[in-house]
């Protein structure tokens, strides 16, 4: 059986290579822009993706909030990364995450950041993420009158819809920045988008996410067959280790890629806050078979 899997893997692998043939976006810099920090109305500032990117000239584009706004196109304008990092001088690491659902890279500003995002991914609810791709200017009736913000995130979610998400752990979470991220969410509800203070996990379950996130790519995906061995397997739960030993005995971690593709998109289930390792009980949850039954 072992053998047989392994066989099947190689050919799904190099089968799943060929159908990913699009080529993976490079990674943008950030492009400077000046948001007008006067305005009598609350302004959304940005820079539109274009053939001619690489210039810089009449790609600034601005306009007042509302929602005619807020219900535009933000695919087919495919916001540039409009905010310069300040860097490690002021202990931001910036990292990048890679989005498959875009084949595109998302910048992170800090590992905070990345965290967060690695949260939205494994949620499955956002399909696509843009980071720092606009800046707000507040107007007059804002109590940020005269000074602008740049969000961290842009989100599209599978339903169509669109959110912006600030990220703060909860003890950074001072009077100022509970005032900007006011005025954002009111930014918001006239543009008709959800918005989200996004504010950490538990350090163990995200650490215990990051470890699943390895498996999270196409080329973890176990063949459909073997999903299904797997998933009966499980019912009732079984230590990780052991499940890997049963659907291929002769190479176990050839099968820890696949239940750690499985967990990654919850069709198998496991306690993230716990001791992540072989002992790790997956069990496959019922609503799985209720969903394959539909």
């Amino acid at each position: 059986m072992g053998l047989w899997l392994a066989h099947r893997f190689s050919h799904h692998q190099k089968a799943s290579s060929r159908a990913r043939g699009a080529a993976m976006r490079p990674v943008d810099g950030a492009r400077r822009i000046t948001p007008r920090r006067r305005t009598s109305s609350t302004e959304l500032h940005w820079i539109p993706r274009t053939s001619s990117a690489v210039s810089s000239d009449g790609l600034h584009e601005w306009a007042s909030v509302n929602r005619d706004l807020g219900d535009r196109d933000w695919a087919a304008i495919d916001p540039m990364r409009v905010h310069h990092s300040k860097g490690v001088r002021h202990k931001f690491t910036p990292a990048m995450y890679f989005w498959q659902r875009t084949r595109s890279h998302v910048w992170c500003e800090s590992q905070q950041e990345r965290w967060e995002v690695l949260w939205l991914d494994f949620g499955g609810q956002v399909e696509r993420l843009w980071a720092q791709p606009l800046a707000i200017t507040f107007g007059h009736g804002s109590r940020l009158s005269g000074s602008w913000h740049v969000p961290d995130l842009l989100a599209q979610f599978s339903d169509g819809s669109l959110g912006l998400f600030d990220v703060r752990p909860a003890e950074r979470l001072d009077e100022q920045a509970r005032i900007q991220f006011g005025e954002t969410a009111a930014t918001c509800e006239v543009l008709g988008w959800r918005y989200q203070v996004l504010a950490g996990h538990d350090s163990r379950a995200t650490a215990n996410l990051d470890c699943l996130s390895a498996s999270r790519h196409d080329r973890c995906l176990p063949p459909r067959e073997v999903e299904t061995l797997i998933l009966q397997m499980a019912v009732g739960g079984r230590p990780r280790g052991e499940l890997c030993r049963l659907v291929s005995p002769e190479c176990p971690p050839l099968a820890c890629a696949w239940v750690d593709n499985m967990a990654w998109r919850r069709l198998l289930h496991v306690d993230l806050g716990a001791v992540f390792s072989s002992e790790a009980v997956y069990t496959t949850p019922d609503s799985v078979w209720e969903g394959r039954a539909a």
